[in-house]
């Protein structure tokens, strides 16, 4: 029965209304009215704290409500401010918080080395405000923390609605700098691709040493609907798996799609690569059927194997992850047969087998592995 008991209390404390319950005590709704600048924070956490999901569970906060009057970049900062903090950020109003950005852990904050303070940096609206609440998950004691608010140049990538239209191909990314949608993270950068015919996509940014996240939607900028996303779904230069890769998606003509990569991982400059197959008609099935890679995975080696309907000069090519050629052979007239590739150069990755006819094109995907 105790047991029950602690259950429902947990549920409880953790359920919406308790929290915006809470928020309408000695919290959010009476949070201290805050301009740029230094802050004192002295042991009296006199505000109810939130903390849904969060743990360890914190009892106190003390909250702050900042409204920019421009367009800015915020700063948020801990740093060195002498204790162990924890900072949540949030908009909307006291009764239906939205999450805004959350740090724990970011840097120093006692000269010892340790990253114990918090730290965030967001894009922010002018008019809109920002409530701060740093709780006592960790330290109640006295610390200092800052806000600044710095110019927020604008970029062509800087929300959904100007996204930078883009090709199938590489593009670099130089920075990440425009208004991130997810609260967890800072910048984004937005790009869009409408596909002429129905088909596939695929989008990665495989052996790149950039810890990278992609979120896919299609709709309009005012209803974006989610229809992919990646995190540490591929391996990266080093041999880290903290770059992102969405195989095969399929996509409708005419519809756009839209790309947001934003700073959850790295804010550094990055390469992806889209690449588009529309989808394949009688031609391209026919010659698909008749290709195969044997082995596969393979190791040193594989060979392309065709059984073809009639004669046909085919073009064998090797891509990697990134849309490089790596290999290409010519199979001259051959209506049966195969063509050896050595691969002995080739890391362990994936990497498309593409054949053509000169009309008809087929893609296979190569397992190397050693």
């Amino acid at each position: 029965m105790k047991k029950n008991h602690l259950i429902s209390l947990f549920l409880l404390l953790n359920s919406p209304l308790f929290i915006a319950a809470q928020n309408n005590g000695a919290g959010c709704a009476k949070a201290i009215p805050a301009a740029l600048g230094t802050y004192t924070v002295d042991t009296m956490f006199r505000g109810v704290a939130t903390f849904g999901n969060l743990y360890p569970y914190p009892t106190r906060a003390i909250w702050y409500k900042y409204t920019p009057p421009t367009d800015g970049l915020l700063t948020i900062s801990s740093c060195g401010g002498g204790a162990d903090t924890r900072l949540l950020l949030y908009t909307g109003t006291c009764t239906q918080l939205a999450s805004a950005g959350f740090s724990d852990d970011f840097c120093d904050f006692d000269g010892s080395g340790e990253p114990l303070a918090a730290n965030i940096a967001k894009p922010v609206r002018a008019g809109v405000s920002y409530f701060l609440e740093f709780d006592n998950a960790w330290d109640s004691t006295t610390f200092t923390f800052s806000l600044s608010l710095a110019t927020f140049a604008p970029r062509a990538t800087q929300v959904c609605s100007t996204a930078t239209t883009i090709l199938p191909g590489i593009t670099t990314v130089d920075s990440l700098f425009g208004y991130a949608s997810r609260s967890d993270a800072s910048r984004a950068n937005w790009y869009k691709f409408t596909p002429l015919r129905n088909g596939k996509i695929s989008i990665n940014t495989c052996n790149n040493d950039v810890d990278t996240r992609l979120w896919v939607y299609r709709g309009t900028c005012a209803a974006l609907v989610s229809v992919a996303d990646s995190d540490d779904d591929c391996v990266s230069g080093s041999g880290n798996s903290y770059a992102v890769s969405i195989q095969n998606l399929d996509v409708t003509a005419n519809q756009t799609y839209y790309f947001e990569f934003d700073d959850a991982g790295d804010n550094t400059d990055f390469p992806f690569v889209l690449t588009y197959d529309v989808a394949s008609n009688v031609a391209d099935n026919r010659l698909s059927q008749s290709v195969n890679l044997a082995p596969n995975p393979a190791t040193d080696a594989v060979d392309v194997v065709v059984d073809l309907d009639k004669t046909s000069d085919l073009t064998v090519k090797i891509f990697n992850t990134i849309g490089q050629q790596v290999l290409t052979k010519k199979m001259p007239k051959i209506l049966r047969g195969s063509i050896h590739f050595n691969t002995s150069d080739l890391k362990s990755s994936v990497y498309i087998v593409e054949v053509s006819d000169g009309t008809a094109k087929t893609r296979k995907k190569l397992v190397i592995n050693r």
